[in-house]
């Protein structure tokens, strides 16, 4: 399921920057445990770079999914705040940061990123930030932003339909290698 969140693609109301996206996102789910043929315990959830942040941001504040995937995000929204003015202000970049809020997660949460990104240092300052919760960090080496996530995504997908989401370094890398 890919949902659709306020503001975007035609949908009512006004984009609020990763804040109220996080409620969208919950609905989304909320929606999808009713449908017939879906294990509302096998539900995952993932998103890449800004979505990627939204996902931490969403792991934050619920135990409802069975594992939480973010390629690329950022640890602080302020981050974002050339293209998204907003953000300059430090109180709504803070409350849109994951950064801030890592110990909170009940959730199986995996962070990917390449080693070329402009990102990959958030990678480690997130998982350093989780303290205790149950967060692993990885990055590709040799990947980019983008180039990680088709192979990244294919090994993923199996794993999720075997219902083990176990990673590990060696496993990444060699999916990325292939």
């Amino acid at each position: 399921m890919l949902p659709s969140l306020r503001g975007g693609n035609d949908n009512p109301g006004e984009r609020e920057t990763l804040y109220g996206e996080v409620d969208d996102v919950l609905a989304a789910r909320d929606w999808l445990v009713r449908q017939p043929n879906v294990d509302p315990d096998r539900i995952y959830l993932g998103g890449h770079s800004t979505g990627g942040t939204l996902a931490l941001l969403v792991a934050e504040t619920t135990d409802k999914f069975r594992a939480v995937i973010a390629f690329g995000p950022v640890a602080n929204a302020a981050s974002y705040s050339g293209h998204r003015p907003l953000l300059a202000n430090a109180h709504e970049a803070r409350v849109r940061s994951p950064i801030h809020f890592m110990e909170t997660i009940r959730t199986p949460t995996f962070i990917v990123e390449g080693s070329d990104s402009p990102n990959a240092g958030d990678v480690q300052q997130l998982a350093s930030a989780a303290a205790g919760a149950p967060v692993k960090s990885y990055t590709i080496q040799g990947g980019s932003h983008f180039s990680i996530l088709a192979p990244i995504t294919e090994l993923l997908a199996t794993k999720i339909l075997a219902d083990d989401i176990d990673l590990t370094d060696a496993g990444l890398n060699a999916a990325f290698a292939r």
